[in-house]
């Protein structure tokens, strides 16, 4: 028995372990921060660095494609790098006595997506929705063909640089996608700071449809009363564009120093790899 179990604790110690972060957490005799695969993004991420532990040292590295990743070692840590091209490969880790340990690694474009609930037509009055039912409803009838999604399901950013989505500036492609990751309609998307909405200086995302030149402008969680977008439930964002202008309304009269709203609530941010080749 005590030859088994010297003969289990050696091999325990000689297995490789592949870690993120500075050093190898153990909390109550787990190992909380391993690595058994890694995912690189061309538009952002295109290399990192991961530590390599409990093995015999004097450690190698090497791809299975090194037209996809490039794979070294230096100072217990293994170095991974890209070289602009999609696709998957497998980094292998070995020690001085020939243990190793298999790393699958996939390289593509990294792409943010989201679930739009759904989407609705409000009318506010100092950022404050307004009462009138019947109001509503017939600005909503009059404005039901409208819309940024146009009945599909969600909405894929693929940003410049994934560490950088939602900074002033940050700009990319986007797609408006079916539930089974139909592309729909495409565009490009440019990140900025407005006062428009609210008074208040906050983000907004400009939409720009290849098609035909469509632009739809949307503030990102602005600091409306809570009843002026009336959800159902708890999202963790809402998107609010205003087109009081650009959709006029002559079906009713509305309040003075009234907004149109266009919001669109949604959940599920993810970042994702891209299938686009």
């Amino acid at each position: 028995m005590v030859i088994v179990l010297c003969l289990a604790s050696c091999q325990d110690d000689a297995k490789i372990i592949l870690f993120s972060g500075s050093e190898l957490n153990n909390e109550s005799g787990t190992y909380t921060n391993t690595v058994s695969s890694t995912t690189l993004y061309l538009n952002g991420t295109p290399s990192t660095d991961i530590g390599i532990a409990n093995g015999k040292g004097s450690y190698s590295a090497k791809s299975s494609d090194e037209t996809v990743v490039t794979a070294t070692v230096k100072d217990a840590r293994l170095l991974l790098n890209t070289h602009d091209k999609v696709g998957t490969a497998t980094v292998t880790v070995s020690d001085k006595e020939g243990n190793t340990v298999t790393l699958p690694v996939k390289v593509s474009y990294g792409i943010i997506s989201f679930d739009c609930r759904n989407e609705r037509i409000s009318v506010t009055v100092n950022n404050t929705y307004w009462e009138d039912e019947e109001l509503q409803k017939q600005v909503r009838t009059e404005l039901a063909s409208y819309s940024f999604m146009n009945g599909q399901k969600y909405c894929t950013l693929q940003p410049e640089n994934v560490n950088r989505v939602l900074k002033e500036s940050s700009k990319g492609k986007f797609a408006i996608e079916t539930g089974n990751w139909e592309v729909r309609r495409q565009g490009t998307y440019l990140v900025k700071l407005s006062d428009a909405l609210t008074g208040n200086w906050e983000s907004t995302i400009e939409f720009t449809y290849d098609d035909n030149n469509e632009k739809h402008i949307f503030f990102l969680n602005p600091k409306l009363n809570n009843s002026s977008v009336r959800d159902t439930g708890p999202t963790p964002f809402v998107w609010v564009e205003d087109i009081t202008v650009t959709q006029p309304v002559s079906s009713v009269q509305l309040p003075e120093d009234s907004k149109v709203l266009n919001v669109v609530y949604g959940s599920i941010w993810r970042l994702r790899p891209s299938e686009i080749k």
